[in-house]
């Protein structure tokens, strides 16, 4: 693994599985930074402020819902995409649904900015082919 912690970015109105997230996240991956926020609101009005005059040293994994109110993780994906290049560059976006509908499934696969979809809760399995690998190959 490298001298770098691993970021993870979680919008998701459930903060049970916001919970369950950071706990699998830390508990398969070990020193991670987890923020996780309830609204998408407030999830883009930071990404917007903070990435926007620093750069991250690696990408940050975001790991986004679809089905909330006020802001859907669709219009959360509408708004992300009109963010300059040097933030939108910075993110590795993942849909995590608990949606099966193979319309959500092929929307997101189809969408340039969504890496997968991956079907809630996170596990073990996942986290660890995914995010460790990335971790040992990607971020040096």
């Amino acid at each position: 693994m490298t001298n770098l912690t691993k970021r993870f970015l979680i919008v998701d109105d459930d903060p049970v599985n916001n919970f369950l997230s950071k706990l699998e996240l830390k508990k398969s991956l070990g020193e991670v930074d987890v923020l996780a926020f309830e609204s998408p609101a407030v999830a883009l009005i930071y990404i917007e402020t903070e990435f926007e005059q620093q750069q991250a040293k690696e990408k940050i994994t975001l790991l986004l819902d679809l089905n909330m109110p006020v802001i859907s993780g669709w219009e959360f994906l509408d708004k992300f995409e009109s963010f300059p290049e040097t933030i939108k560059n910075q993110f590795d976006i993942y849909i995590v649904s608990s949606s099966i509908d193979p319309v959500d499934i092929e929307r997101a696969k189809a969408n340039p900015l969504v890496i997968d979809f991956v079907e809630k809760p996170l596990n073990k399995y996942f986290v660890v082919n995914r995010f460790l690998e990335e971790s040992n190959s990607s971020y040096k």
